[in-house]
C-alpha cells in the first residue's frame, strides 16, 4: 500500500473558504451600526475593509441579503473599474474595486454621506473652474 492508495477528502468547512456563514457577518453588521451612529452624530466617515476579514462566501451572502440595495449606484473608470452602490441604509455604501484585468481586487463598506471615490478632489475642481471659464471666451474669428 502506498500514499496514492489512501483516499483523501478536503472539507473547507464553515471557514473563510466555505460557503456556510461563520457568524462574522453578524459581528460586522453590529460594527457598521456603531459606525453609522458615529457618522449620523457628525463624526468622520468610517471604512471597513472586507478583504482583511475572514469572511466566508456565506458571510458575504448574509451581508448582501441584510444590507440590501438602495437607490444609488455608480461605476467609476479610473485605474480599473470601481462599482459603488448604496445599501438599503442611506449612508452605508458597498464599494468594489477591480484591477486592470477586471478581476475583483478589494471590497469595502464605507459609512458616510458620499463614498470617497465619488468625491471630486480640490485640485480637479480648481482645474475645472479654470477650464470652465473658457466657455465664455469669444471664439477667435478668422479674417480671411
Amino acid at each position: 500500500m502506498s500514499l496514492k492508495d489512501i483516499p483523501v477528502h478536503f472539507d473547507a468547512g464553515p471557514g473563510p473558504a466555505g460557503s456556510e456563514p461563520t457568524g462574522m457577518a453578524e459581528a460586522l453588521l453590529r460594527e457598521v451600526a456603531a459606525h453609522l451612529l458615529t457618522v449620523a452624530r457628525g463624526g468622520e466617515r468610517q471604512i471597513v475593509e472586507l478583504g482583511n476579514l475572514p469572511l466566508s462566501e456565506g458571510d458575504f451572502q448574509v451581508l448582501e441579503d441584510r444590507l440590501g440595495r438602495g437607490e444609488v449606484a455608480a461605476e467609476v473608470s479610473a485605474s480599473g473599474r470601481t462599482e459603488v452602490h448604496e445599501t438599503a441604509f442611506p449612508g452605508v455604501w458597498w464599494v468594489k474595486y477591480y484591477n486592470a484585468g477586471d478581476q475583483p481586487a478589494a471590497q469595502q463598506l464605507e459609512i458616510g454621506t458620499v463614498p470617497m471615490i465619488l468625491e471630486a478632489h480640490p485640485e480637479d475642481i480648481q482645474a475645472s473652474a479654470e477650464r470652465f471659464s473658457k466657455l465664455f471666451e469669444e471664439p477667435e474669428r478668422n479674417s480671411h
